[in-house]
């Protein structure tokens, strides 16, 4: 999902140097007139590409096309690189499991590269067994050499390697870095609409899931990191809703409900309607502007943010700041400098019963490695959900939809 051809060489960012940007954008609707373009145009000059859900693998290995002709000249015209999602229909696996549906959809997409004015393609496969390990690198590796012949880039996302439902084992990440121009680590869902309530990508989490990647293969060079810019909203022992940052806040405003924030700079307020308790995690631009930081400090390669449409200005502020196109935005502070409140009172506690997820998933797992998370002021990360989803927000528990 980035602008570079894969070439042979590579050149990795200097620490504090602009990060690539890429959004993602779900709305199968997403035409000129759709209300999310001109905030897409607006901030053209901090998007590296623009990754639309367009196309959908089936089990036999055909390609499904939903994708939009206005919106590529759009693009064109705004001067914004695409780089679709292609996701596994239902998040199935048995494409991968076979080699002939294999090579289907590579040449599929092959001839989508070859012609369409696309700048690459990001591939996000999720929910798939670990049997799939192979197969997905094989595909990953032929169709990586079909799109480096072309000048174009594939890009791969990756679950976390400490996610609980251990559904990041069908993931080689040597193999899958080093056949693909990057890889993006979606690193959101500390948290989520099965857990107990707590935040969704604390400064701590993220960095002990890039500490992982780079164990396990990742160089930093291939290394994107997810951005998330959403919550969600646990009423009483209910499973969480999703809402985005705007959204998240417009609602904190209408609750006249005091802003707190743990030492990780995360965001969350409580608020009582119809005389359930309810307590909202969220991201918005300071607790991101401290992961903008880190990874500009760290020298990867980018930032992959989920997804455009719930964000705020001030976010999108950050995000151009990481960029290299807008200076303003200062320096965040290190992780626990902070108060663990920005306007008075505690960190908000509480939980949430699990429920099934939000997507088209399968329900909550067990934890495969502790799923603790390293941040303080908050619930322990007792989730590390961070697939995508396309009822356009993230799912639950990497066990929604894979959907991009």
């Amino acid at each position: 999902m980035l602008l570079a051809a894969c070439g042979p060489a590579r050149t990795m960012p200097a620490p504090g140097a602009p990060l690539k940007v890429t959004v993602f954008a779900t709305n199968p609707h997403l035409t000129p007139g759709h209300p999310l373009m001109p905030l897409v145009a607006a901030n053209a000059a901090g998007i590296t590409a623009l990754a639309p859900l367009w196309y959908k693998v089936a089990a036999d290995g055909s390609v499904q096309d939903t994708s939009v002709a206005g919106t590529k000249s759009w693009a064109q015209a705004h001067h914004i690189p695409l780089t679709p999602l292609v996701v596994n229909a239902g998040g199935g696996s048995a494409f991968l499991l076979n080699a002939a549906a294999r090579a289907r959809a590579v040449t599929d997409l092959t001839a989508i590269l070859r012609g369409q004015p696309y700048s690459g393609l990001n591939i996000d496969f999720e929910l798939l067994k670990t049997s799939a390990r192979s197969g997905l690198t094989s595909f990953e590796t032929a169709l990586y050499a079909q799109a480096r012949a072309m000048g174009k880039t594939v890009t791969v996302d990756l679950i976390p390697a400490h996610s609980r439902r251990g559904l990041q084992q069908a993931y080689d990440f040597a193999a899958l870095a080093n056949n693909s121009t990057a890889v993006v680590l979606m690193t959101y869902d500390a948290h989520d609409d099965t857990s107990k309530p707590g935040p969704v990508a604390p400064l701590a989490w993220v960095q002990q899931d890039v500490r992982e990647a780079q164990s396990a293969g990742v160089p930093k060079d291939k290394l994107i990191v997810g951005v998330a810019d959403y919550g969600y909203d646990w009423a009483g022992h209910s499973k969480g809703t999703t809402v985005g940052q705007k959204e998240a806040e417009a609602l904190r405003v209408r609750e006249h409900a005091p802003l707190l924030r743990n030492p990780n700079g995360s965001p969350h307020f409580t608020y009582t309607k119809g005389g359930v308790r309810h307590i909202v995690w969220y991201e918005d631009g300071q607790s991101v502007a401290r992961k903008i930081a880190y990874a500009r400090q760290l020298g990867v390669k980018g930032l992959a943010l989920w997804r455009a449409g719930y964000e705020t200005a001030a976010f999108w502020s950050a995000v151009r700041n990481a960029a290299g196109t807008a200076g303003g935005v200062a320096a965040p502070p290190a992780a626990g400098t902070l108060s663990s409140t920005a306007s008075g009172g505690s960190s908000a506690g509480g939980s949430a019963a699990g429920g099934s997820s939000a997507g088209n998933g399968s329900s909550a797992a067990p934890p495969t490695s502790g799923g603790s998370s390293a941040s303080t002021g908050g619930p322990s990360a007792s989730t590390s959900g961070v697939s995508h989803s396309t009822a356009g927000g993230p799912s639950a528990s990497n066990s929604a939809s894979a959907s991009g």
